[in-house]
């Protein structure tokens, strides 16, 4: 299984998120996932544009996003709980 670690110490914006995931992770479909928790969810549930494939990605020093973006990074935490139960995408937050 693939492991990718995204370091989120430069974090402050949910679009600068996503600009790390994508360079990051370099996943299937990249230029034509949506950017947002509602294009994330498409595509690790249905395999959509933005599909990592199946693989751990571990998610540090989030205090600046969670500060700043308070709602998006709940968000994203409420995902990454479900992925658990039905995808082969395991996000774990340090």
């Amino acid at each position: 299984m693939k492991t990718y670690q995204l370091d989120c110490s430069q974090i402050s914006l949910e679009d600068h998120f996503w600009q790390l995931y994508l360079e990051t992770v370099r996943p299937d479909g990249a230029e034509y996932f949506g950017r947002n928790l509602s294009a994330f969810r498409d595509a690790v549930s249905g395999g959509g544009p933005g599909w990592p494939g199946e693989c751990r990605i571990t998610v540090v020093n989030t205090e600046n996003l969670q500060r700043r973006e308070e709602q998006f990074f709940s968000g994203f935490q409420r995902i990454a709980r479900e992925l658990a139960e039905y995808s082969g995408v395991s996000i774990v937050f340090e």
